[in-house]
């Protein structure tokens, strides 16, 4: 009995350590980091990333307050040479559960980078995510990936 307690226990700890990230497009893989900080409160900035078939986004910012974010880099990279090309942009839920966007961002030359001071919304910030997909030209050819995070402030 002992042995088969042990393997359940084994079992459970490993199902509790595996963690889930939305992703919306296989194969894909996203990565969360956090930076370590002293105080949950000071945890606040944050680093994403998301990748799949021929693309690959990544966001970083910090949380100011519960409806702002400051300092806020997004990249995108192309990582296939399929004449198709990645683009990414950063979607955000408010409390009411409305969402907003910032336009999407084109890389048209394997790898490219933008930056924004801030972005604000009166009726709070409650998830923030990144999302990546790919474009034919014009013409969205399909979701990537996509990966999220709540804000710790509100």
């Amino acid at each position: 009995m002992r042995i088969r307690g042990m393997k359940l226990a084994a079992t459970a700890a490993l199902a509790a350590a595996a963690v889930t990230i939305p992703a919306t497009a296989a194969p894909a893989a996203a990565t969360t980091t956090t930076a370590p900080s002293a105080t949950t409160a000071a945890a606040a900035s944050v680093k994403l990333s998301c990748s799949g078939n021929g693309g690959k986004g990544s966001a970083a910012w910090n949380w100011k307050s519960k409806n702002e974010i400051r300092s806020i880099t997004l990249r995108g990279k192309d990582t296939k040479a399929d004449g198709r090309h990645p683009a990414v942009r950063i979607v955000w839920t408010d409390r009411r559960g409305h969402t907003s966007a910032t336009p999407w961002r084109h890389v048209r030359n394997g790898e490219t980078h933008w930056s924004t001071p801030s972005i604000y919304d009166r009726d709070g910030i409650k998830y923030l995510e990144i999302g990546v997909r790919k474009y034919r030209g014009n013409s969205v050819d399909r979701d990537i990936c996509e990966a999220g995070r709540p804000n710790p402030r509100g």
